[in-house]
């Protein structure tokens, strides 16, 4: 008895090893890849590189930021992710950053590697296409016809004493990495134009592109009137040194008013003069931000939860908004630390707009509460440079109370599987040759299960339940052909109607009589076919039926003939008798009627 003891306890352990083993390997087995939201962009446009791990580990690895010698990394964040499917849990921290392509041309996101738990995992790499940097393309003023009339074109330099001319400022040349810069384009007018003005944007090289908006208004210069139009573009810079923004062109039609002309033609007819009005170029002077922080400007945070009690097990949501002035774009998720009782799981982010202007960013993270007691979320300290001061400062750091309740139904359940353990402590064991205690395991089980396995009913159930089973997948496979092929039943049950005539058609010898029976069979069996009543068919009918239905024209052709030859003969009474001529047009109808498909 004791050597059998041993031979289970030794058959156990081997089976919980090669258990623990398996599920060790594919605890820790994970996948990486990568993605980009676009493949193509502009100069002066950004694209988002996301990097994403996933595992059913519960801790999986991290990645450091890439370093892309064709991009600059203008942003990052981090989210997660928990998903079940059939039991298995599945995690995934995904790494996104944002790119800004340094120049034009064709490039490629390189792959990324992973060394964890002894293994290398690798990303495929991204090619990426960088075309020439958008414009704004025109300026809404307003509008006068232009006549056909031989056209001049003359450069104006910036003089306000002009009828038209352009500006182009900021409003600050010297600015630290992400700090905005507004640029202001103004395109001045005291005279109706002849066109819609063209107007050709700089291409912004080294920095990234915010929001662009216009404004309308009207001033006086030097005692004259002129109606305004200017576009504000919103620049951060992404590189430390000296940075040019080229000139801008605007390309518009005026009345000429240069020369002298007879009053009386000038009163019927305009002359019009194409002018370019060209800006001054622009220097930036951009420095370095201290300790390389992304995020530049003014900021404050604040956060918050649903409500203060929880319970076990319900999870809540932790809102973090992070608002201000600056680039909103570049702000990271704060790091957070919880409790023993308490869970992080997924974290998803929105920007915040008032308008078309980005005042924050919001974080909303599902917590989930573990056990009963008192739980405490900590938001850490996260730097930021401050443009007034020209400094370094922190969000002060925030930590959020809530008090996590028990759940009864749970304890409950608790209690009575606690119960059924106690119960079944009290046991004796007996000792081995080892003097080491075994217990006493009743065996009875595995006879009775042996006994029962032994019967013939079960074999008859089993056997009746296979057999039941593939009854049913027949049934089912039959099922599926029927309706798979509704169009040979449908055949079938036409030609079951048409059926008499044609055998009749192919017993006679009389010409008259087998094209009048071969005449009706087809009717019959189109009228079925085709969902129709036989009297009033004809072979048009037909024709506009199957047409209908989207027959090959050819065919159509056939059939159309086929009815005809029966008609002539019908009505003609002029056929020959030749039983050969008969047959041929019998085998013929059918090998037409057989390649039918509707």
């Amino acid at each position: 008895m004791v050597k059998i003891m041993k031979r289970f306890r030794q058959l156990f352990y081997a089976l919980t090893i090669c258990f623990i083993s398996t599920a060790f390997v594919y605890a820790n087995k994970i996948e990486m890849y990568s993605s980009v939201n676009k493949t193509s962009v502009a100069l002066n446009e950004t694209l988002q590189l996301t990097i994403s791990i996933t595992g059913d580990s519960k801790s999986l690895p991290y990645f450091s930021a890439p370093t892309l010698k064709d991009f600059n990394t203008y942003g990052s964040s981090q989210s997660k992710s928990m998903s079940i499917i059939n039991g298995q849990v599945t995690n995934t921290v995904s790494y996104i950053y944002t790119l800004s392509p340094k120049k034009e041309g064709e490039y490629e996101i390189p792959s990324f590697k992973l060394d964890y738990d002894g293994q290398t995992y690798e990303t495929d790499p991204i090619k990426i296409t960088v075309s020439p940097a958008q414009t704004v393309s025109s300026v809404s003023v307003q509008n006068t016809q232009i006549p056909q009339q031989k056209q001049s074109s003359q450069v104006y330099n910036f003089d306000t004493s002009k009828a038209v001319f352009v500006e182009a400022k900021v409003n600050k040349k010297t600015a630290y990495i992400n700090e905005k810069i507004i640029y202001t384009f103004s395109f001045y007018t005291s005279i109706n134009l002849l066109s819609n003005p063209s107007y050709q944007g700089p291409s912004f090289i080294g920095f990234f592109t915010g929001n662009t908006t216009q404004n309308n208004y009207r001033t006086q210069i030097n005692g004259r009137d002129y109606v305004v139009t200017e576009v504000s573009t919103e620049l951060y810079p992404q590189q430390e040194g000296n940075i040019k923004i080229d000139k801008s062109t605007l390309m518009v039609s005026i009345e000429d008013f240069s020369k002298n002309y007879d009053d009386f033609f000038a009163s019927f007819f305009r002359r019009s003069k194409n002018v370019e009005l060209v800006t001054d170029e622009i220097n930036i002077k951009v420095s370095k931000v201290p300790q390389n922080i992304g995020m530049v400007g003014n900021f404050k945070m604040s956060a918050t939860v649903d409500k203060k009690d929880k319970k076990e097990n319900e999870p809540f949501d932790l809102k973090i908004t992070i608002s201000g002035d600056g680039n909103i774009r570049t702000i990271q998720e704060p790091e957070i630390m919880l409790s023993d009782n308490l869970k992080k799981y997924e974290t998803s982010e929105k920007i915040i707009k008032q308008g078309d202007k980005e005042t924050g960013k919001e974080f909303t993270t599902l917590i989930m509460p573990l056990s009963s007691g008192e739980g405490e979320i900590k938001i850490l300290s996260q730097k930021y440079f401050d443009i007034q001061m020209k400094q370094v400062k922190n969000l002060p750091a925030k930590s959020i109370k809530v008090n996590v309740l028990e759940d009864l139904s749970v304890k409950k359940s608790s209690d009575i599987a606690n119960g059924i353990v106690e119960n079944n402590k009290d046991f004796h064991g007996d000792k081995d040759i080892t003097g080491q205690v075994q217990p006493n395991i009743d065996i009875s089980v595995f006879i009775k299960i042996y006994e029962f396995i032994k019967k013939p009913v079960l074999w008859i159930i089993l056997g009746s339940l296979l057999l039941l089973y593939i009854l049913a997948r027949l049934i089912i496979k039959y099922i599926e052909y029927i309706n798979k092929d509704q169009q040979k039943l449908k055949n079938k049950k036409a030609y079951k109607k048409s059926k008499k005539y044609f055998q009749k058609a192919k017993k006679t010898k009389v010409a008259t009589e087998f094209y009048e029976y071969m005449y009706k069979g087809l009717l019959e069996y189109f009228a079925s076919v085709l969902g129709q009543s036989a009297d009033g068919l004809t072979a048009y009918k037909i024709r506009k039926e199957l047409e209908q239905k989207s027959v090959n024209a050819d065919l159509i052709k056939q059939i159309e003939e086929i009815i005809d030859d029966c008609s002539i003969v019908l009505y003609s009474q002029n056929s020959s008798n030749n039983e050969t001529n008969l047959r041929e047009f019998y085998n013929k109808t059918f090998d037409v009627l057989k390649q039918l498909d509707i």
